[in-house]
């Protein structure tokens, strides 16, 4: 019988709009059990997430963290355009099937429209200016860089070059956070210094590489995913098409870093590798709480939607499949890795 470990977790928290309400279930239900949450990276809304993550650590523990995440999101619905319906009681309870399906045809709507009448917004959506003050609110940015606060690391992608930067320490700053979650579609690129940025989720979604080497191992790598590598039907219209575009684009980064870093763990261990900092990499077990069948059946703009109630149903799903996923996986963390990639892509 193995000899029991506490798990050091480093949480890995992809991007995903409003389905970022999904992953903050999952991270409450992660905080549940005793775990060493050592280190955490994010893009767009994971970026947010993690941040309010990591700054309600520093502050009071996994009290701190789940208050701050509540609270932010029921801010993030606060300043919703939608939030006018949700007051009005008009699209949840007895009045959903009328008024659902007109909330969606309206976000369909405007995604399509999006890319022509985005340069006409006013600045102060073009400046995500909502979006700023609600993690400004929540989120104490001082915290990141102290001594005592777990490594956080953000991604945002460098327009010019197409490369990923990733902020950590001082450097994540409100900038850095709105820079991750910059979608060129809706916002203007956020400026750092002489560089302009847009989405992590283009270029690390989220970044894995900075989890692996922080000054305190993890034994666990766990990804929270917000969007499925895979769909179950080709798209039939042209919203479908440009979510399903969005969905491999984001999803490629990710792919991509799996596969690499699956492979450098296997040469590792299959040829004797003698590098101190190579065999710790190839020790971390990696496992992936996946992105929920039914966050597929939610419709192409279902990522807009952020009234309370849609956001109340991604983060009840989210802390459902996380306990799921630990009740079936719980006693491999420490131990082993439980993240299989062929099943990944072969799942719906």
């Amino acid at each position: 019988m193995p000899v029991k470990v506490k798990p050091r977790i480093a949480l890995a928290l992809q991007g995903g709009g409003a389905y970022g309400a999904y992953g903050w279930g999952v991270i409450d239900r992660l905080l549940d059990e005793d775990f060493d949450i050592v280190s955490v990276s994010g893009a767009s809304a994971g970026a947010v997430n993690g941040a309010a993550l990591v700054a309600g650590l520093a502050q009071d523990g996994a009290d701190g963290a789940r208050a701050t995440l509540g609270a932010m999101w029921r801010d993030v619905s606060s300043c919703s355009p939608l939030g006018a319906l949700q007051m009005l009681d008009v699209t949840h309870g007895m009045f959903a099937p009328i008024f659902d399906p007109f909330v969606r045809k309206t976000l369909e709507s405007a995604k399509l429209m999006n890319n022509f009448v985005a340069p006409w917004m006013p600045s102060s959506v073009r400046n995500m200016r909502a979006l700023r003050e609600v993690v400004g609110r929540h989120v104490d940015m001082t915290v990141f860089g102290a001594e005592k606060t777990i490594p956080f690391y953000v991604s945002a992608t460098n327009i010019l070059t197409g490369g990923a930067r990733i902020f950590s320490g001082e450097d994540v700053t409100l900038d850095a956070i709105m820079a991750s979650a910059c979608l060129p579609e809706l916002f203007d690129p956020v400026v750092i210094g002489e560089d302009h940025y847009w989405d992590g989720g283009y270029s690390a979604n989220p970044p894995l590489d900075p989890l692996l080497r922080t000054r305190k191992r993890a034994t666990d790598m766990i990804v929270i995913q917000l969007t499925s590598f895979t769909t179950q039907a080709v798209a039939g219209n042209v919203v479908e098409m440009m979510a399903r575009v969005s969905d491999i684009s984001f999803n490629a980064c990710l792919l991509r870093d799996l596969e690499s870093l699956l492979r450098l763990q296997k040469s590792v261990r299959d040829g004797g590798v003698v590098d101190r900092e190579l065999r710790d990499v190839a020790a971390v077990n990696l496992h992936m709480v996946s992105a929920a069948p039914e966050l597929g059946g939610r419709g192409a703009a279902a990522k807009s939607d952020t009234r309370w109630s849609t956001i109340e149903e991604l983060r009840d799903l989210g802390y459902q499949t996380a306990d799921a996923w630990l009740q079936e996986h719980h006693d491999e963390l420490g131990h082993e890795s439980t993240f299989a990639f062929e099943e990944e892509r072969g799942a719906a």
